[in-house]
């Protein structure tokens, strides 16, 4: 075992104690080869004669963080460990940043869901209360013990907590906390760096409530703070609010079999001193782990084939179907020439629409402030799926804004036609 080696190993047995929110060895594993020879470049970190897989870039990248934080004061004082030098430096990286996305769910659904398991084999009850406008809570949970005790839940994705979005969150949660026995805020670890671990650890300790953040990648489900009694809880508003609750739980509580395929363990969790914002390895997984972007979910079985359209010209400017077939062409090249009312009602003011049944299929579409898509599926999109077509025209939005702008000038498509960076995008986005 080389010096290299030996420090990484003994760097993974100092930190075995504590439990970081932020995986390096996943954020190295997702970014490219081309990428970490970059960052490499950019830091003058000096790589051994035989790196060449994504395991020896980062035992590089931990021996060089380590070396300059044991020999320079100044960086010694100003990280709390060669582990959070390592981490903040990598992040201040756009190209290894945009992969904590990758730590965060598309769909606020998707990660309500999660939840939503998870407490089910708590044998709690989980109701959808995300379309009751009294207190703008996510889920309600109910479980008798033998008393009632009821907790108030908001979920937020990390692309939706942002820094406005977190303020209005620490007042919902002051207003929700006579509803509930307890209050829950439940987000992602892309939501927590966004916030910053220290933040919003004090501001749920000082709101008494219960933290969670849940990790796609690791499958895992962590409490970070233990959460107390609201001081103002009355049963009687209590009540009212429960009388709108829908009749049936999304979950029932879970007697028999476990529901959740995600890690917990209480024993590690509700304990702040036990987190950290970076850990180097998963104390759950393998340091060597295979990210497979291919994995489809049913959304295959669904999709046919999507358009982006432009919405000042009404143009389309990308279109992608799943196979080539001459049937779904001629289907989307009549919905371009009949479009018109459809498009016109793709508001970027409200995302409560938009669905048509045209010629068979289904046409699922939504609209962004540049452009619009309409989704053709073989049958009515789900909320989930919804969800992420808002994410994937967002997105479209934010990393083709020169190109949108250059068509609405020149008129020139020739960027987005068979683009086959936007196809991944596509695929992976509304996993078809």
């Amino acid at each position: 075992m080389d010096a290299k080696d030996k420090l990484f190993v003994e760097i993974k047995e100092e930190t075995q104690d504590r439990f970081g929110i932020i995986c390096l060895s996943c954020l190295v594993n997702l970014a490219k080869i081309e990428e970490l020879k970059d960052f490499a470049e950019e830091n003058q970190i000096l790589l051994s004669i035989d790196t060449k897989s994504k395991p020896d870039y980062l035992r590089d990248f931990v021996y060089h963080f380590h070396k300059k934080f044991d020999e320079n004061k100044t960086i010694g004082k100003e990280y709390e460990s060669s582990v959070d030098y390592m981490g903040k430096t990598l992040l201040a990286n756009e190209d290894i940043r945009k992969y904590l996305s990758e730590l965060d769910f598309i769909s606020k659904r998707e990660l309500s869901d999660k939840f939503a398991d998870f407490c089910a084999d708590l044998e709690i009850a989980v109701y959808d209360a995300s379309e009751i406008s009294d207190y703008s809570l996510d889920l309600y949970l109910t479980r008798r013990t033998p008393l009632l005790r009821t907790e108030a839940v908001f979920v937020r994705t990390g692309v939706e907590l942002t820094l406005e979005e977190y303020e209005k969150i620490l007042e919902l949660i002051k207003k929700s906390s006579k509803v509930a026995t307890w209050t829950v805020f439940v987000t992602t670890p892309l939501g927590i760096y966004n916030i910053g671990l220290e933040k919003i650890i004090n501001d749920m300790e000082d709101l008494r409530v219960w933290l969670y953040y849940v990790n796609p990648i690791h499958k895992e489900i962590y409490g970070i703070t233990k959460g107390k009694k609201n001081k103002d809880y009355d049963t009687e508003i209590r009540d009212k609010y429960m009388n709108k609750l829908p009749r049936e739980p999304i979950r029932a509580p879970s007697q028999v079999v476990k529901i959740s395929k995600y890690y917990f363990s209480e024993s590690d969790s509700y304990s702040t001193k036990n987190f950290t914002l970076y850990e180097l390895t998963s104390k759950n997984h393998p340091d060597k782990r295979e990210f497979d972007k291919k994995t489809r979910s049913n959304y295959s079985d669904l999709f046919k084939s999507i358009i982006f359209i432009d919405n000042n010209s009404g143009m389309p400017l990308f279109t992608y179907s799943k196979e080539s077939d001459e049937g779904i062409d001629t289907l989307v090249s009549g919905f371009l020439s009949a479009m018109d009312n459809f498009v016109s009602e793709l508001s970027t003011e409200t995302s409560s629409l938009n669905e048509i049944n045209y010629k068979g299929f289904y046409v699922q579409g939504d609209g962004g402030e540049k452009v619009k898509a309409a989704l053709f599926l073989k049958s009515s999109a789900d909320k989930i799926l919804k969800e992420r077509l808002k994410y994937l025209i967002k997105k479209f939005e934010s990393e083709y804004e020169s190109e949108i702008e250059k068509f609405r000038s020149k008129g020139d498509v020739s960027f987005f036609q068979n683009n086959k960076d936007i196809a991944e995008e596509v695929r992976n986005i509304l996993k078809v």
